[in-house]
């Protein structure tokens, strides 16, 4: 018996020692793994854990022995984690779950959390082992990602003008729906077929792939679509090239919009301004002509009135001053002075608007000038005006004078009649 106990006594101070060792060991191998990873025995009472762990509860590894799940972590993760622990299997099946914890910074992080049973080496369950994986990041980036891909189905959805996914063959890969919009085809129709057979002009799908080839994109770039009921429509395309990878060759993207209205718009606002043009150059020419008309009629008129107010002042108005010289009665004096005085009212605003024109001539000088015009002598000119010679020769010297044209070798009569 004394035996006996002596070896329990014995087996009591190494199993300690093999106990420690165990532990070191476990500990060693639990901090190299990169994740969180805690322990507890069978009743959920926390036997140790990593440096990942300490660090992932702010707390030390100490203050984190013999504490439960809920301090540990939190009272809602305990609740899951009780579940959990009921659905394990005895022989100690992985069981996952996911669950958002309180980290150490005070914000909340997702993580994936597993754990499954340890076994001692009776064959009983000895307790569990935890590990936490932070996928925090991933399903933010999930979110985001649903996100984007719900905005992209709205714009998709919901865009005016048409966009489009090609092959460089030119099969359709995607079309939005709103091609419904422009034309009689179904998008579900149109996606497999090739955009190149309903083009009206084959000689631009060769322009079409030159110039995205060269630049890696077109802008505005105009083309005649038929439908399949024969209807043409104009669209304007704007598209880029899309680098291909390893996985698939390059392709194109852009979007296309219906511009059949505007373009015939345009086309008419374009006969119009020929139109325009041609009525504002007709106008133009007819304004010209107008012009040298109005110009021909001021013209004439100024000749007229030199005419009238020349052949008043030289032929008519210098007899009627010598009619009255001669033996006249008293009612044919008075006549005569009344023909005299309207003479001189019907020529008057003559006489005002042809004063420059006239030179200031005196009305003796007028009929000087008049008579040396239409080829009189000097002799003649005195005999006509009863004037002498040296009288006459008086007054062609103060038109020459007048006229500006003293002292040069200009023939007056000449000069007179560029004048008329």
């Amino acid at each position: 018996m004394k035996e006996k106990m002596n070896s329990q006594k014995l087996n009591s101070h190494r199993n300690p020692d093999k106990e420690t060792e165990s532990s070191l060991s476990l500990q060693m191998l639990i901090n190299s793994i990169p994740i969180p990873i805690f322990y507890t025995d069978i009743k959920g009472i926390c036997l140790g854990g990593n440096q990942k762990f300490s660090d992932f509860l702010g707390k030390k590894t100490e203050n984190i022995v013999g504490q439960t799940i809920p301090e540990l972590i939190s009272y809602d993760l305990a609740e899951i984690n009780e579940l959990a622990d009921n659905e394990l299997h005895p022989k100690g099946e992985v069981h996952t779950y996911e669950k958002t914890v309180l980290h150490a910074d005070g914000s909340r992080h997702f993580v994936v959390c597993s754990k499954t049973i340890f076994i001692n080496q009776d064959g009983k369950p000895g307790g569990m082992i935890y590990s936490i994986f932070d996928i925090t990041r991933r399903k933010e980036f999930e979110l985001q990602l649903r996100r984007n891909e719900e905005r992209y189905r709205r714009i998709f959805e919901n865009i005016q003008d048409v966009y489009y996914e090609v092959e460089l063959d030119g099969t359709i890969l995607e079309i939005s729906p709103s091609i419904e919009k422009y034309s009689p085809f179904k998008r579900e129709d149109l996606i497999g077929r090739s955009i190149y057979e309903f083009y009206v002009d084959k000689d631009r799908r060769k322009d079409f792939l030159e110039i995205i080839s060269d630049r890696g994109y077109v802008r505005d770039f105009e083309i005649h679509l038929r439908d399949h009921q024969d209807g043409v429509w104009t669209c304007s395309i704007t598209s880029a090239l899309m680098a291909g990878d390893g996985e698939r060759s390059p392709w194109i993207v852009g979007s296309m919009r219906d511009i059949t209205e505007r373009k015939l718009k345009e086309e008419i606002l374009r006969q119009r301004e020929e139109e325009l043009s041609v009525k504002s150059k007709n106008l133009e020419e007819v304004n010209t002509a107008l012009k040298v008309l109005l110009k021909q009629r001021e013209e004439d008129r100024k000749e007229i009135e030199e005419n009238v107010l020349t052949n008043v002042n030289a032929s008519i108005l210098p007899y009627l001053e010598k009619l009255k010289e001669g033996p006249l009665t008293h009612h044919q004096k008075a006549y005569l002075d009344i023909l005299c005085m309207q003479m001189r009212e019907i020529i008057s605003p003559f006489r005002r608007m042809m004063s420059r024109t006239m030179f200031d001539l005196t009305p003796q000088e007028t009929q000087v000038a008049d008579l040396v015009k239409h080829g009189n002598t000097t002799k003649e000119i005195a005999g006509v005006l009863g004037i002498s010679i040296k009288t006459v020769d008086f007054h062609r010297d103060n038109i020459r004078r007048k006229l500006g044209i003293k002292n040069h070798q200009t023939n007056l009569r000449s000069f007179l009649l560029k004048l008329t």
